[in-house]
This record gives C-alpha cells, structure tokens and sequence, in this order.
C-alpha cells in the first residue's frame, strides 16, 4: 500500500494500532452482512432457492404492486434486469409468482405470489430471526441510539449514490421538520425518533 492510499478497514493493524474506530464500525458491519448472507443462504437452500429468489419472494409479500416489477426490484437489490428476470422466470416455473399485465402499460407487468408462492413467502421472512433475539435484549436506550445511527448512515449513503433512494422519512415528501422534532404531514402528526420509518408504506420520494 503506497503512502497515499485510503487504508483498508479489514486491516487489524488499521484498525488497533491506534484504535481506529471507524475502521472497526465498517469491519463489524461487514461481519452482520456475512450473518445476513448465512442465514438468507441457509433458508434458501433449504426450500429450494436462490437468495435471490427467496429475497424477491418475500418482497412480494410486503410491498404494494406499485412496486412489484421487475425493474423495480432490480433497483432494490442492485442487480441487472436481466438477473431480476431469471429470478422471476424460475419463480413462475415453481408455480410461485404470477405475472399480471399493468392496464396502463401493456409492456410492463406487475408480480404477485400465487396461494403457494404468499405461504412460503409467509414461511421465510423469518429467516433473520436469529438477529432479532439479540437485538431486542439490548436496552431501550441503546436500541434507539442504533436505529437513529443506522438511519442516518442510509440516508447518507444514499445522498451519495451508494445506494438507490431509501423509502424512509428522510427522503419523503411528506416528511418535514419542527422545532426539536420531526414531522409527517401526510398523517399530521409529530414523530418521535423511534417513529421515523425504514421502509414506509405511503413513502413519496422528493423531487429534485
């Protein structure tokens, strides 16, 4: 590594030697995606799966059909049309998604699960379980301060680029601010830190 090049989190030395604690923060988030992936991996195979599929699955299950096309959940997970497609091809061969044409765009389609496709889906978005147990017997205070943490750096990340707009509070237009609060003026009401939505329902992008 030369004299000007950014040091690598995964380097103990970086991150030790002094301590380097955002170093360690990117190093242990790394390790809760490797828990991530081990536990998506591991449902998956079991039923049959790619990660994938299982991921789009259980995305049919939670979200609107506004939503629910190909383009939309390529977007999502950061991969090709091409690969959301093959995805959604074997989910139709397994009689577990169903395509139905969009009335105002014959070109596009929406996806839904078939009664086989919602009860599995039903099934495996359980599959982090193992990462709730330890979350929830971390103190109230603790739990709030790691949300806000967490929001903040995907709103970050997605100011950046790095990542495709979130549908969280901060990136709505109905969210706004007041003093010492956040506000929904979709619901009119204030919201306290533990309201803020990750993945809100009603979410509304702003317009730049």
């Amino acid at each position: 590594m030369t004299a000007d090049s950014p040091a690598s989190p995964f380097d103990p030395h970086q991150q030790n030697n002094p301590p380097d604690l955002d170093h360690k923060i990117v190093a242990a988030l790394e390790r809760l995606t490797g828990v991530f992936r081990h536990l998506l991996w591991e449902e998956a195979t079991q039923r049959g799966l790619s990660p994938l599929q299982l991921q789009v699955l259980v995305f049919l299950r939670f979200h609107p059909a506004g939503q629910c096309t190909a383009s939309y959940l390529a977007r999502e997970y950061h991969v090709s049309r091409a690969t959301i497609s093959d995805a959604v091809k074997a989910l139709t061969q397994k009689t577990l998604v169903s395509r139905h044409p969009d009335p105002a765009d014959q070109r596009s389609h929406f996806l839904a699960l078939t009664p086989a496709g919602a009860q599995l889906a039903e099934q495996t978005s359980r599959f982090a379980e193992p990462l709730i147990r330890p979350v929830a017997s971390l103190p109230a205070r603790q739990k709030l301060s790691l949300y806000l943490n967490l929001f903040t750096l995907l709103h970050q990340l997605q100011q950046a680029g790095t990542i495709p707009v979130q549908r969280m509070c901060f990136t709505c237009r109905h969210y706004g601010r007041q003093p010492g609060q956040h506000y929904c003026h979709l619901l009119d009401i204030p919201l306290e830190s533990f309201r803020l939505r990750l993945d809100c329902p009603e979410h509304e992008a702003i317009s730049w």
